[in-house]
């Protein structure tokens, strides 16, 4: 169609050699006249070779309801008795001969959504009925069924009862019509199943999923009229069959507001496609950093239902929305290695000798302390260096931290006062103590308790004791030789990448759980005090989230975290699945609850208490249950996505080709 118009449209000839040398010499005699005369010289080379009589077809213009027509139809049509073959598809379209008798709202949301109609074009036609003439026909209608019934009743049959029935329907039907201000219509409804062969088309899993509570559909295939159908389901907007066949049902408008789940719903903002609405498939756009309770994020699922892939795909079209924006990616398994090397990011591999200190305090931007007045990095501070030693004590020196950490909260507190850095904000670009710091400070309190202030021979001998044990428990971990090494020097990598990938992989594989999940606790705080110190908007992805969220100890400092966060422009994204190691624990809720969007992926053993936590209803944890795991037959995921103070939305994910190619190279 293109290359059509492109024929006849008006062309600039190309100037030949002598064209040039008349031009330049004209220029040449000055610049009067220049840009009148020029302009009609310029004019003058345009022509028009088109001459309607002499063209042949080929050269025609398209007329618009032409245009329109390769749009809207397929290249051919063939119809069959049940069904219609529409180019290389076939279709078979079903008429809707009954309705429930009381739809509620949002009645058809299954039969938009469910895996059964996935494949199949649903249309309404709806004629508004004159307001009178539908009183009298109602009129008429009941005056006929009143005798109906009196004759029935007389005679002592049992149809006289499904004659009250429909009397009782017409009745309350006038009533409604006569006394509000509700107005009819009549409805057509029809749903084209589609299929690449007769043998492909689910008309009987389509009739169905109609035929199911609570939307009580009866569907009936018109037989030899499937062209007629196909054209009224079609979006031309004429209901062809009810030329031939009475295909409509009065309705009043509440029932056919029920009728129309896609009304509401959709979400669309400045920002990334988090995937389109399954009751619609109108796609939804938001930007994280738009939500007004904060930026974080928690994607639940089971194994293999594709959270990552959507984790993944959202970074990719961040990083393409907005390339400002610092992305950080943290997994033990490798998982990110595709879309970092995607978005040409620096890859860590953490473990060996790369120094990580998780000590490390860096200061807080002056405009956030002034915005946020009862903010205190000190304490908050204090609070992360415990639940790293209490993480230490419990799973990797199996002694856990009990009664002495008061002790080691002061030594703690002493080791940052040999760096100069106290309560006070200004002192927090001093360089941070590290691990050996502290045992050289628990050395001291071990030889002399007396010179940190305790004076009783109780209280010595109590931080003896403490110290004692401390220094037995810590000194093998963190000598230069021990496995925890490297947590005990400053720390080796800055923010300066727009992406980074730290790569807990080979330490997940030489390393147990706690040490996994201690190691996953010290990266996260590096990345917490740094993205403190940018002015850059942070999106910080942690994949198997649960060696974090399953550890209590490191709960009160996660909250405080994901509190803060949009104090710094710092979206947390934790990525976890359900079943096996980990369980949906109250710490877990604690951290979901701070969370401005969940997105939930299939999940089965966890519905009820998914329902439970989120206030789902039961639709939303039917398309939670039965939520489609990704796979490359369907080309996309479906999951359940609530933002706060929105709702929840039922998403279909989908990447483009080029999408799937950066993600995963190695599928692609």
């Amino acid at each position: 169609m293109i290359e059509a118009l492109l024929s006849v449209l008006p062309t600039r000839e190309a100037p030949t050699d002598a064209d040039d040398a008349d031009s330049h010499g004209e220029a040449d005699d000055g610049d009067e006249g220049r840009d009148g005369g020029e302009a009609a010289r310029d004019t003058d080379r345009v022509s028009v070779d088109y001459d309607p009589a002499e063209a042949d077809g080929t050269e025609t213009v398209p007329e618009i309801p032409e245009i329109h027509q390769t749009v809207v139809t397929p290249s051919s049509i063939e119809p069959e008795p049940n069904a219609v073959r529409t180019g290389d598809q076939w279709a078979r379209t079903l008429w809707t001969g009954e309705y429930p008798d009381r739809p509620r709202d949002g009645l058809f949301e299954t039969l938009y959504s469910t895996a059964a109609t996935r494949r199949t074009d649903i249309s309404l036609h709806l004629t508004p009925r004159d307001t009178t003439a539908t009183l009298d026909t109602l009129e008429n209608t009941i005056e006929d069924l009143e005798a109906d019934r009196e004759y029935l009743e007389e005679k002592r049959k049992a149809g006289a009862r499904g004659v009250a029935k429909d009397l009782e329907d017409y009745q309350a039907l006038y009533d409604a019509l006569r006394n509000t201000s509700m107005s009819a219509f009549d409805v057509s409804m029809y749903l084209a199943v589609q299929g690449d062969s007769p043998d492909d088309l689910n008309a009987d899993g389509v009739t169905n999923t109609a035929r199911q509570s609570p939307t009580n559909l009866t569907p009936v295939t018109p037989r030899w009229t499937q062209l007629d159908a196909f054209v009224s389901a079609s979006p031309v907007g004429v209901d062809k069959l009810n030329e031939s066949l009475d295909t409509t049902t009065p309705m009043l408008a509440g029932a056919v507001g029920a009728m129309f789940p896609f009304v509401a719903g959709a979400f669309a903002e400045p920002g990334i496609e988090y995937g389109t609405y399954a009751l619609n498939e109108s796609p939804l756009i938001l930007d994280r950093f738009e939500r007004e309770t904060g930026y974080c994020a928690m994607v639940i699922g089971q194994l293999g239902a594709g959270k990552s892939f959507s984790t993944k795909l959202q970074l990719l079209r961040r990083a393409m929305y907005d390339q400002d924006t610092v992305i950080i990616m943290l997994d033990p398994l490798g998982g990110f290695a595709g879309v970092n090397g995607a978005l040409g990011g620096e890859r860590i591999t953490v473990g060996g000798t790369r120094g990580l200190n998780p000590l490390e305090l860096r200061a807080t931007p002056a405009d956030v302390l002034q915005d946020v007045p009862d903010l205190d990095p000190w304490a908050e501070q204090l609070s992360w260096v415990l639940t790293f030693f209490e993480t230490f004590f419990e799973h990797v020196a199996a002694n856990p931290l009990g009664d002495r950490k008061q002790t080691l909260r002061r030594a703690v507190q002493e080791a940052y006062e040999r760096q100069g850095i106290t309560k006070d904000p200004s002192t927090h670009d001093n360089e941070s103590p590290t691990v050996r710091d502290v045992i050289a400070v628990l050395e001291d309190l071990l030889d002399s308790p007396e010179q940190f202030g305790y004076a009783t021979d109780g209280e010595q001998e109590k931080v003896r004791g403490d110290a004692q044990t401390l220094l037995t428990d810590l000194r093998p971990s963190f000598r230069e030789d021990g496995d925890l090494a490297n947590l005990a020097q400053r720390t080796s990598f800055d923010l300066d990448s727009s992406v980074l990938y730290l790569d807990l992989h080979q330490e997940e594989g030489a390393t147990g759980r706690s040490e996994t999940s201690l190691m996953m606790q010290v990266l996260f705080n590096a990345v917490y005090e740094r993205a403190k110190g940018t002015d850059k908007r942070v999106v910080f992805a942690i994949d198997e989230a649960h060696y974090l969220l399953n550890d209590a100890t490191s709960l009160e400092f996660l909250e405080t975290a994901v509190r803060h966060s949009r104090h710094y422009d710092l979206s947390l994204q934790f990525i976890t699945q359900t079943g096996g190691e980990f369980a949906l624990t109250p710490e877990a809720k604690t951290i979901a609850d701070l969370c401005s969007l969940t997105l939930i992926h299939r999940v089965q053993e966890e519905t009820d208490t998914l329902a439970e936590w989120f206030g789902l209803s039961e639709r939303e944890v039917n398309w939670v249950r039965t939520a489609k795991a990704g796979d490359e037959e369907e080309g996309f995921s479906e999951a359940l996505l609530g933002i706060d103070e929105e709702g929840w939305f039922p998403l279909r994910v989908r990447a483009s080709e080029f999408e799937v190619d950066q993600i995963d190279p190695a599928d692609g």
